[in-house]
């Protein structure tokens, strides 16, 4: 019983693939839309698990649409890794088979702030970019995408930050400004307690005579 619900909802699947339009001109024909929670398993951020999120799923691993990088943490609960087998997790936890405890989750999103508040106004950095850390997410590799509030000229991998081997991220400014990276920053608080461990820009240091930088 349990084997033929499964091959009917990979049916459902199938035809929602073939027949839904793509989630790319929809997003782009609507703009970015900030979600009010986020919820392990919700990967199309409607507020809910259901079977489009399996769907979609599908759809980015076939590059039909853009699954971005939130979207793939949210259907990865434990970590194994983004695949098909996270379509299959939310079959299973729709048919109440086997299913990850964490699905239907609410991650707590972050307080207001978050990374804007320990911003230093007061020193001197670069008007085009602002440096994030993400969480170390298993196959999962940052674009300019995967930052749909900001508007960005693209990304760029940063391995070490002040000596420290983290996995970070250059993101460019579109329209470069001081103004404009304080915002970005801002924009990105939301997302403080889901992907991104922090955000700041990208300071000047200016070298001293004992080799010491001060920033």
């Amino acid at each position: 019983m349990k084997r033929v619900i499964c091959s009917l909802i990979s049916l459902v699947i199938a035809f929602a693939i073939a027949t839904s339009p793509s989630l790319i001109s929809a997003s782009a024909e609507s703009g970015y839309v900030q979600p009010e929670k986020f919820i392990y398993g919700d990967v199309d951020l409607d507020g809910d698990v259901t079977i489009k999120d399996a769907t979609l799923i599908q759809k980015g691993l076939a590059k039909v649409t853009y699954v971005t990088a939130v979207q793939r943490y949210l259907a990865d609960p434990d970590g194994t890794g983004y695949s098909v087998k996270n379509a299959t997790a939310i079959q299973k936890y729709l048919a109440k088979y086997e299913a990850s405890p964490l699905f239907g989750t609410e991650l707590v999103m972050a307080s207001q702030d978050e990374f804007s508040k320990s911003v230093h106004t007061s020193d001197s950095f670069k008007n085009n970019r602002i440096v994030v850390g993400v969480k170390q997410i298993k196959g999962i590799e940052y674009a300019k995408e995967d930052f749909p509030e900001l508007n960005l000229e693209s990304v760029e991998t940063y391995a070490e930050f002040n000596n420290i081997k983290v996995t970070a991220y250059y993101l460019y400014l579109e329209t470069p400004s001081e103004e404009n990276v304080l915002n970005a920053i801002k924009t990105l608080d939301y997302r403080a307690n889901v992907d991104i461990l922090w955000a700041e820009p990208d300071y000047i240091f200016y070298p001293v005579d004992d080799g010491d930088v001060v920033g």
